[in-house]
């Protein structure tokens, strides 16, 4: 993808965060299935790999998750005006569709067939999101990661079966790494 020519890089970014950004219904995590199968299926633009890390990173930043996500793929295809393309393709969709449902709300949210589609995409999105976290501990176990299967699955219990503070066990996590990394860091010369 990097031997092509910058203006075609920029144009198949425009069309491949459009399609992304009118298909991402359900937020941030709803797109990583979408940029595996534009970029890394289609176009072998990027490993999974690298969308994993990119998919951290835009965990960790400020922001929105798939504009963050578009940005960071953007730019490992064509630098920071990819980035720019990518930000304003993942962001018209969206702005659109919310601009013609304020300008008919009122119909809008009275409408049951809408109500009931709206319904319909819960359990669709629910079930994405299901692959997108067995993707990742796929690639965690492929990766023979003892340590971050143990750490999900106890920061999973944590949450949602003890109703732990997330940012409580962010720290924690955090904290248990440092000591793991540390001491691996020193047994290694």
């Amino acid at each position: 993808m990097q031997q092509t020519n910058i203006f075609y890089r920029l144009f198949w970014l425009f069309k491949a965060n459009i399609i992304i950004s009118c298909l991402a219904v359900g937020g941030g995590y709803m797109i990583i299935p979408l940029i595996k199968k534009q970029f890394i299926d289609k176009k072998q633009a990027f490993s999974f790999d690298d969308l994993m890390e990119m998919s951290a990173v835009a965990q960790s930043a400020p922001g929105a998750i798939a504009i963050n996500l578009a940005a960071l793929t953007g730019h490992k295809i064509a630098g920071i005006p990819g980035a720019v393309i990518s930000c304003i393709a993942a962001i018209l969709p969206p702005l659109l569709i919310i601009s013609a449902i304020a300008s008919c709300y009122e119909q809008f949210i009275q409408n049951h067939y809408l109500n009931a589609a709206f319904k319909g995409m819960l359990a669709a999105i629910a079930a994405i999101i299901i692959d997108v976290v067995y993707d990742m501990v796929s690639n965690i176990a492929q990766n023979k990661d003892r340590l971050g299967l143990i750490m999900a699955a106890f920061i999973f219990a944590a949450a949602f079966i003890f109703n732990i503070n997330a940012i409580l066990l962010i720290i924690i996590s955090l904290f248990f790494y440092t000591i793991v990394f540390h001491f691996i860091k020193k047994d290694k010369p």
